[in-house]
């Protein structure tokens, strides 16, 4: 079993066990870090603690390494390396630094996209144990100088070449994922459809694209389903992660501090846990935890697991086949089941990150502490006291009331929402806020967003931009609890009144004059009205809709937004996923560089040498090659065997080639999980679900803006493996 990542928080060190939910054998081995850049880097965790300030370390050819270090510690590095059959990192070195350290270190955040590979190729790792000691391998190829430099104010190491410019490169190029791509601001200027240019017809039969793929990708509107607009009578929006798009820096980062903080006040875990630091660019949507074994999951949309996670450490091919693949019955991975959840949302991945993070500790406290608080608690009971930990920084008001003190430094500014809702409601369509939130943190929000105002300043004015606010919706059961209560929210004091399934009550004994202000409040088309609870019924009231594919939701929750409306209701649905920016950016570079159609020669280069190999082999089995079948094929015992062992070289190196292409493919989009719409050559079951569920998907809601809201979207043509045509000579 290849190891995982030590951590020091909890005890002297750490090392993980073998996956499963019980069990003794503990095994220590170092964590995999695959890297895909030729630049040799090391990222160490998120505690400007774990090595001196600076630390100047030379590489040379052959590997050795030597350092000069501040007085404060003494760090010796010892190299080896191996040779590899990847061209672009021909060299792994493998560095230990023995030192002392400064404080507890949280986990190292790491892996590699192994594609269902373990060892060799292009992947690197490190471990860390509590007395201050990291081993690493990475790729590095040829010789230069470089420096390894710990970052107080960041709260990570890189080991990199000599030069500002190519420290900055590499660490751009490496820590940058889907979600850290969150942190990039709105971009400015994004061009309303009506100043587009017309196309020169009179020149031109064909109308140009008013987007092309090389200049707006990443604010393109994609259809799965074909969408005539001028059908849809309302369009309805979430707030969080839709039209609000949180920092993740900022906001995760608080959310997972509140958590830890739960963990320890209300359910007694060692105080130690609350020097873990969380790292927002690990996790990504679309994978699935399995809370029985401790598993980070990722698979295709078959639901085969093509990548498995214990904590921080890669599964080896052969648990990874034995434990989910190579099985009796096949599992479903239903998320209804206590087993397993999906991380379907942004808000699931620091409570993920947290888990694995704590299954880590879990693991050495087996070890160094089996009578201990951890070891005595099974995987699913951490993962579930986690989620109650969640619930509760969400139910006592505390996340909500440190973001409502600055809002800016937790949510974006969008300078298109205005004009996208303007734009709807122009066009005659009804537009609604439909949001879990409560009136009171919706309010602080939409204030912020449409006119920046903060504290005393805050107004109900934005809601005039909608022709319907329903919060605290209790989605997904909106769409299906039809005799959920609706109340009336006023927005001066945030308290609620009852209703009559929406209709305004007069309280017992009250005065005339309050009974005619709630009439004045009655819902209508000149005036907002906001609510709280309720169901779809009350909502299509609202909005005068008789059907459900007469309403567009747009929302960024598969689940809980997509798939309940679209199944339950037929709602026409948009998935507003933020990380296919940076999914975009990625693949425009990897088809830049031809990495696509490289692979797509590769993978038929290495099945056309399996079919020679297995007929070589059918020959070799008859009879020995007897006279007749040599007249046959016209050759002799010698050549046919000469043939076989080039052959089995020919078809092993095709198959390794293959596979560290598609390493290096999926590398280049994230370093642990690769490519959030593939697993493998197949669509993730992410994709899977966002293809099946959504008409729409972009990557933010504002994207409306730049197209009619009479446009008629229409879905590609579907093609079938036989559609396709294979290049003859790849």
């Amino acid at each position: 079993m290849r190891s995982c990542l030590a951590l020091a928080a909890l005890g002297p060190s750490v090392a993980r066990r073998a996956p499963s939910a019980e069990r003794s054998r503990v095994g220590a081995c170092p964590m995999r870090a695959s890297s895909y850049f030729r630049i040799p880097t090391l990222r160490v965790g998120r505690s400007s603690s774990l090595l001196p300030s600076a630390a100047q370390v030379s590489f040379s050819n052959p590997r050795t390494l030597t350092t000069k270090t501040t007085p404060a510690t003494t760090t010796a590095l010892r190299t080896s390396t191996t040779r590899t059959t990847n061209t672009r990192a021909p060299l792994i070195a493998r560095m230990s630094f023995t030192g002392r350290s400064r404080g507890p270190s949280p986990p190292l955040s790491s892996g590699g996209y192994s594609d269902g590979l373990s060892g060799g190729g292009i992947n690197g790792g490190f471990s860390l144990a509590g007395g201050g000691q990291l081993s690493a391998s990475r790729p590095i190829g040829g010789s230069g100088s470089g420096s390894i430099r710990t970052h107080p104010g960041r709260g990570f190491a890189t080991a990199s070449p000599a030069g500002a410019d190519a420290r900055d490169l590499l660490h751009s190029q490496l820590s940058r994922t889907h979600a850290s791509s969150l942190s990039d601001p709105l971009p400015s200027g994004l061009p309303l459809w009506t100043d587009q240019r017309l196309p020169d017809v009179a020149g031109s039969s064909v109308a140009p694209e008013p987007w092309s793929l090389s200049s707006a990708s990443t604010s393109r509107i994609f259809c799965n389903r074909s969408l005539n607009m001028s059908t849809i009578a309302a369009v309805g929006f979430d707030m969080d992660y839709t039209l609000a798009m949180y920092r993740p820096e900022t906001f995760e980062v608080l959310a997972y501090t509140q958590t830890c903080q739960k963990l320890v006040q209300v359910y007694g875990y060692p105080p130690e846990i609350l020097n873990l630091q969380y790292d927002h660019t690990y996790m990504v949507r679309g994978l699935v935890v399995d809370t029985k074994r401790g598993n980070i999951l990722k698979m295709d949309r078959h639901k085969y697991v093509k990548v498995a996670h214990h904590g921080f450490c890669p599964l080896d091919t052969e648990e990874r086949l034995a434990t989910y693949c190579d099985t009796a019955k096949v599992d479903q991975f239903d998320a209804s089941s206590s087993d397993y959840s999906n991380i379907d949302t942004l808000f699931s991945l620091g409570e993920s990150y947290l888990f694995c993070q704590l299954v880590e500790l879990k693991e050495a406290a087996h070890r160094d502490d089996p009578a201990g608080f951890l070891a005595s608690r099974s995987f699913q009971e951490v993962y579930s006291e986690i989620r109650a930990s969640v619930d509760l920084c969400h139910r006592d008001g505390t996340l909500k009331q440190i973001v409502a003190l600055d809002p800016g430094a937790y949510i974006h500014r969008d300078d298109a929402l205005i004009p996208m809702l303007q734009a709807l409601r122009a066009s005659g369509k009804k537009v609604f806020l439909l949001t879990n939130s409560l009136w009171d943190f919706t309010n602080v929000v939409m204030n912020y967003l449409v006119e920046g105002l903060e504290g005393e300043a805050k107004t109900a004015d934005w809601t005039e931009l909608f022709d319907a606010v329903v919060t605290g919706s209790c989605k997904p059961g909106f769409f299906e609890n039809e005799r959920a209560a609706i109340f009336e929210v006023d927005v001066g004091t945030s308290t609620l009144r009852n209703t009559d399934d929406g209709a305004p009550m007069a309280s017992i004994g009250a005065s005339a004059a309050a009974s005619t202000a709630d009439d004045a409040l009655r819902f209508n088309d000149s005036e907002v009205k906001v609510y709280q609870g309720g169901s779809y019924k009350h909502l299509h009231s609202m909005l005068g809709v008789s059907t459900g594919n007469q309403v567009l939701y747009v929302g960024d929750h598969i689940y809980g937004d997509i798939l309940r409306s679209k199944k339950t209701l037929g709602w026409r649905t948009m998935l507003v996923v933020p990380e296919l920016a940076h999914e975009m950016e990625c693949l425009e570079r990897s088809e830049a560089a031809g990495s696509t159609i490289r692979l797509r020669h590769l993978r038929q280069r290495r099945d056309q040498m399996a079919d020679a190999l297995q007929l070589a082999q059918w020959r070799q089995s008859q009879d020995g090659l007897s006279i007749a079948s040599e007249e046959v094929h016209g050759s002799d015992t010698e050549e046919a065997r000469a043939t076989y062992e080039t052959l089995l070289v020919k078809a092993e190196e095709a198959k390794q080639e293959h596979r560290l292409e598609m390493r290096a493919l999926h590398g280049s989009f994230h370093r642990v999980w690769g490519q959030m719409m593939k697993a493998g050559n197949q669509n993730s079951r992410f994709a899977h679900q966002l293809e099946r569920y959504a008409c729409l998907y972009t990557s933010h809601a504002r994207n409306l803006v730049a197209y009619s809201p009479a446009k008629t979207y229409r879905g590609l043509s579907d093609s079938m493996p036989h559609d396709e045509r294979e290049d003859p000579n790849p």
